[in-house]
């Protein structure tokens, strides 16, 4: 499955017809739901992020580092995305803002195949609801100094071969430690947690 426009017409099908939560439990078989999480939330905000692709020999999925900060998810691997502000007229308009501010994309150039599962993070009281997209053209990054560490992509097929899934120890902000976390590791890098949720239901879409 190495074309492109297959690729992509793959995932949009696949949007059609979600995975949903069940691939979320596979990287976190204890969570709740989305939809069962946010009825005992009080007051949670709600963000969006976006799943690029764009084409460089290959499919390319893009995944940034958060800066190292005092916070909950200081130094993780994420989508672009970020709170939505009262400016954004929906979640999308929030998601492709905070892509434009994070790595320098603008909207005018990328193409929304769909939504992905939403995602409720309870540690930092998010619904998170992401959008996957590609590039039209050769991405030109520019990094967010003060929100982004680094950004990279990687070729989407590698989230289908059974490798990159492993299980790892998690440092975690106040210095507890997560034993056995399911994660994909990508350019040496740990991905777990709502990104990883994000990924596996995109790797789901992929090979079925």
């Amino acid at each position: 499955m190495k074309d492109t426009h297959l690729i992509y017409e793959k995932i949009q099908n696949g949007l059609r017809d979600l995975p949903g939560e069940p691939a979320h439990l596979e990287m976190f078989p204890k969570r709740r739901g989305a939809k069962e999480a946010i009825k005992s939330a009080k007051d949670y905000k709600t963000s969006a992020v976006l799943a690029l692709l764009h084409h460089d020999e290959s499919t390319q999925l893009t995944l940034t580092q958060r800066q190292d900060y005092d916070g909950t998810h200081s130094g993780q691997i994420s989508f672009p995305g970020g709170k939505m502000e009262a400016s954004d007229a929906n979640p999308l308009a929030a998601a492709l803002r905070e892509t434009k501010e994070e790595i320098g994309l603008g909207s005018e150039q990328i193409t929304i195949l769909g939504g992905l599962t939403d995602v409720f993070i309870p540690v930092s009281n998010f619904l998170v609801h992401p959008y996957i997209g590609y590039y039209n053209g050769n991405p030109n990054f520019t990094r967010s100094e003060r929100e982004v560490k680094e950004i990279f992509s990687f070729d989407i097929e590698l989230l289908t071969e059974p490798k990159i899934l492993q299980k790892r120890s998690i440092k975690i902000a106040g210095g507890a430690i997560l034993k056995d976390i399911p994660c994909f590791i990508i350019n040496d890098k740990i991905v777990w947690g709502a990104t990883a949720l994000m990924l596996n239901e995109i790797k789901q879409i992929l090979i079925r």
